[in-house]
């Protein structure tokens, strides 16, 4: 046993106060004759003795309500086995979970409620002198500092619900480096969760020897979620006119059944496709939905199903940014290409430029999508290096050497695109053998069987040798085993190369059918779709479809369906504009950059999914987890039902007795009187 304030100790010295009223009671007896006392001898005897034992009992209950009072005033405790009692302030760091699953109902209202009325009553189990830090998932700035417990009251009460949700060892992570600079010697770490499954991996927890860390887990209901996992468009580009396959995969985390669950397609506002679908218990399903696309420009679109009481997960948002018009540019060398103008020149969707070689303005190639070097006589190594920033930001480009090409240079710069190297020129006819209809770049071309497309013969030719860095994907090849056309990936873009020109004296290839898919998917495919849509709260750079200038502050990110409206953080990469976010929006949606008051192009942002496991770690699992895996200075609490600020006064200051010492102190002056009333006689 331990004493709070063993000075008050001294006060048992009262204990001779009625020690010696008990010696030196100075009451006088009255002596009585009586002419004969033989009857009263036993009398006498009987009643001394009884006087005697009220009178020790009457000292005994005076002693032990000293003796309690005393010990009262010394509040006595019995220390605790899991800490020692340490001298010292306090600094108390609480990370409050207020992400989505935290919205769960239980019996006393939302788990975050509960879990705000938790972080108070840690509050109230330490002094007002002692230091605290409340951290959520918002993980600002501001909630990085010390403050007073009054403050940290006043923070829980502003906490809500956030989109943002965290790993568990990444929170702790920050959580142990802040706590570096705690202003106390006791350093405690809460933290206040459902502890999702999603969010815990065990065996990635940090510990940190100067921090206590105890886990408040909060009992939440396991319950069954329906909710769209994920989108994708099933096209290899997005056009007017064209109709497109959104591959929906709707999920099932319930333990039973749910038969025709709806699945609805918004464009702009307006419903385009509806589906339903039947879903096992843990099952994960496809849903095809189809659509026309029949604008141009940004067009925001929706899928939506219906479930309850879980519902952020129900929605998703994704954007089509529909260009008017593929920019095109061919550089010639000695002539120009009529081949090419018939098939480009004219289109409604091509805007075809032609540039001669000498008058090539390497700062703008960056405006076009598809760049095609005809026949130059040289490949020069200044505009290979101008070509690789455009290419690799997801630009295509076509190489169509000529006969009499510097084969040198055009290796040295072909080589900064992993792409084939020229060999000798070849004058033998070939037939060729085989078009890889497989491959993305004919994608939707060919149906049915492939056996009759009728293949290029070709009179004249290089070689395409493969250096060590080579990266290629054979798409017409030749009888000989020679390569006619090939397709390198460099960066987000890609490099096309024939081995031959494109003319009637060296291949019959111009004039057949063959020949319009394949050049005209090289313009199609050569703007970059980029992704539909992005997560909220992600920290990877986004890149943008247009250019911006950067820091003139005339360029805002707007929320389509309210007023929230901000200043985007652009940066320039290699003539690539990226955004960059910084946990700036809050809600998912449909997003728009504007420049001057003008829609330039659409976002759309969505909730993550992490938190669309309604799966949680019960207590003994936690327990369980902390032993097995050998976490160190981490503990859990049991009985998060009960008022945690008693609990953790006793695991930290031990258990206190003082209560019972004031109550038996009571107790013996109660004892007293009842002597002093009911033994007179």
């Amino acid at each position: 046993m331990h004493f709070v304030n063993p000075l008050f100790l001294i006060g048992l010295v009262a204990i001779a106060i009625p020690i010696l009223v008990h010696l030196f009671n100075f009451r006088r007896y009255k002596k009585i004759y009586f002419s004969n006392v033989e009857q009263l001898q036993q009398l006498q005897t009987e009643t001394k003795r009884q006087s005697r034992l009220r009178e020790m009992l009457i000292l005994a209950a005076r002693i032990l309500a000293v003796v309690f009072l005393v010990l009262a005033f010394a509040q006595p405790f019995i220390p605790s086995s899991q800490q020692a009692v340490r001298k010292g302030g306090n600094a108390v760091s609480v990370y409050l979970d207020n992400s989505f699953s935290m919205g769960n109902t239980h019996s006393n209202g939302t788990l975050l409620e509960e879990g705000k009325q938790k972080a108070r009553e840690i509050a109230r189990a330490y002094k007002p002198s002692d230091r605290f830090q409340l951290l959520t998932n918002a993980m600002t700035g501001s909630q990085f500092r010390w403050v007073s417990r009054d403050e940290f009251l006043l923070m829980i009460d502003e906490v809500e619900l956030s989109p943002s949700s965290w790993i568990l060892s990444d929170v702790l992570d920050r959580q142990y480096d802040f706590m570096t600079t705690a202003p106390a010697v006791n350093r405690e770490l809460y933290v206040v969760s459902d502890f999702q499954r999603s969010g815990v991996q065990w065996d990635q927890l940090p510990t940190d020897t100067m921090v206590h860390t105890t886990f408040v887990p909060l009992e939440a209901s396991q319950m069954g979620n329906i909710y769209i996992d994920s989108l994708a468009l099933n096209a290899p580009v997005y056009r007017r006119g064209s109709t497109v396959q959104a591959e929906v995969w709707l999920s099932n985390t319930g333990t039973e059944v749910v038969e025709k669950v709806p699945i609805r397609l918004f464009l702009d506002g307006k419903e385009r496709a509806l589906a339903s679908s039947d879903l096992q218990p843990g099952q994960r399903q496809l849903v095809p939905l189809h659509f026309t696309i029949d604008g141009t420009g940004v067009m925001q679109g929706r899928i939506e199903t219906t479930d309850y009481p879980i519902t952020f997960d129900d929605q998703l948002f994704f954007t089509l940014n529909i260009s008017d018009q593929i920019e095109v540019l061919c550089i010639n060398g000695a002539s120009d290409n009529t081949y090419l103008h018939r098939l480009f020149d004219g289109d409604s969707v091509v805007h075809y430029q032609v540039v001669p070689e000498r008058n090539v303005d390497f700062n703008s190639l960056s405006d076009y999508h598809f760049i095609i070097l005809n026949e130059l006589t040289t490949f020069s190594t200044g505009l290979a290096q101008a070509l690789q920033p455009f290419v690799e930001m997801g630009g295509s480009l076509l190489v169509i050497p000529a006969e009499q090409s510097q084969v040198e240079a055009y290796n040295q710069s072909l080589v900064f695109f992993h792409a084939p190297q020229l060999g000798s020129w070849s004058k033998q006819e070939v037939k060729a053998n085989q078009a890889n209809t497989s491959s993305a770049h004919y994608s939707h071309v060919f149906d049915g069987r492939n056996d009759r497309i009728e293949l290029p013969t070709i009179q004249q030719h290089y070689k395409l040798n493969s250096g060590g860095n080579t990266l290629r994907e054979t798409l017409i090849s030749m009888a000989n085993g020679d390569d006619y056309l090939t397709l390198s990936s460099y960066g987000s873009g890609k490099v096309f190369l024939f081995s031959a020109p494109l003319r009637s004296e060296y291949t019959d290839f111009v004039q057949q059918a063959l020949f319009v898919p394949t050049l005209y998917n090289m313009a199609l495919y050569s703007r970059p779709l980029g992704p539909i849509y992005h997560i909220l709260n992600s920290t990877n750079p986004i890149p943008l479809m247009g250019r911006y200038t950067v820091g003139d502050g005339l360029t805002k990110m707007r929320a389509l369906d309210t007023t929230q409206e901000l200043i985007p953080d652009l940066r320039v990469v290699a003539n690539r504009t990226f955004l960059v976010p910084h946990n700036d929006l809050l809600n998912a949606g449909a997003y728009g950059l504007y420049r001057e008051g003008h829609l330039m192009e659409g976002l759309s942002f969505n909730y993550s999914r992490a938190e669309s496991q309604m799966e949680f770690f019960a207590k003994g699992e936690i327990a369980d987890a902390i032993k097995d895996y050998q976490l160190g200075n981490n503990e859990v609490l049991r009985h998060a039902d009960k008022p945690l600020d008693e609990m953790i006064r006793r695991q930290h200051e031990g258990t206190p007795l003082w209560r019972w010492c004031v109550m038996l102190a009571l107790l013996m002056l109660l004892a007293e009187i009842l002597l002093i009333r009911f033994m007179k006689h």
